[in-house]
């Protein structure tokens, strides 16, 4: 299996950056992710969430998403996905006046298709996802490459990347209208789309019979576009996640 992408989110990252190691067809299991936030003077959220991992020939299921398999074989999958993002922002937990006159931005589901291709060199994914709930009405896009490495049964699972967010996309969750400027004293600004890099890492340790833990973390550099949003105060995001399942 293969890092399942979702950024800019606590658990959902970690979540899919643990399944990444999951080998068997049926896994549940509970993970806890924690995330250093874009926002300005917003605490790191801290999320625990059961999940279930489940892998057929015509679907699946992986933490907080799932989906149809077009076409599966060794070396390819074409698939039919859609995926809870809990990308937001509450205006209530930040400790910026400021940014305490904004509008809250909400989470939403993300649906589309994604491609995989493995190689004994490692494996490449690409997907392109669209807000089927008209929170933001945009769209990203993700290309990665990973390999997996075994050392005593450990499985270490290195990652580079990169996401693209459409310029709506960024609109909703890092622009400031010109309403929200009046209240707030902020500009008014507008983002256009952005690509964003990423590293990331799960390492995969099985213990007693079928149980199995996992470790993982991701960094992803901020494009220029997002980092000169007024609401924004760092130039990276950070998360690292802790699972715990049981591998039928």
């Amino acid at each position: 299996m293969y890092f399942r992408q979702s950024l800019f989110c606590s658990l959902g990252v970690s979540l899919a950056l643990m399944q990444g190691a999951i080998a068997s067809d049926v896994s549940l299991g509970v993970g806890v992710g924690t995330r250093s936030g874009p926002y300005k003077d917003m605490d790191n959220k801290v999320l625990a969430l059961p999940f279930v991992d489940y892998e057929s020939t015509s679907f699946f299921l992986h933490g907080v998403g799932g989906g149809v398999h077009l076409w599966k074989d060794d070396h390819q999958e074409i698939n039919v996905l859609a995926r809870y993002a809990p990308w937001n922002f509450d205006p209530d937990d930040s400790d910026d006046w400021r940014l305490q006159q904004l509008d809250k931005r909400r989470a939403t589901v993300m649906a589309g298709l994604s491609y995989v291709y493995r190689e004994r060199w490692g494996e490449i994914h690409a997907e392109l996802l669209g807000d089927v709930l008209d929170n933001s009405d945009g769209m990203t896009g993700d290309l990665s490459y990973q390999y997996t490495f075994l050392w005593q049964g450990v499985k270490i699972i290195p990652g580079v990347g990169g996401l693209w967010s459409s310029k709506n996309q960024n609109k909703y969750y890092y622009g400031v209208s010109q309403n929200e400027s009046v209240r707030s004293g902020l500009r008014a600004y507008t983002p256009d789309d952005s690509f964003s890099p990423y590293v990331q890492l799960a390492i995969d340790y099985p213990f007693a019979g079928n149980w199995a833990v996992s470790v993982s973390a991701r960094y992803m550099r901020l494009a220029d576009t997002v980092k000169d949003s007024p609401m924004v105060d760092t130039s990276g995001i950070s998360t690292v996640g802790l699972g715990v399942r049981y591998n039928f």
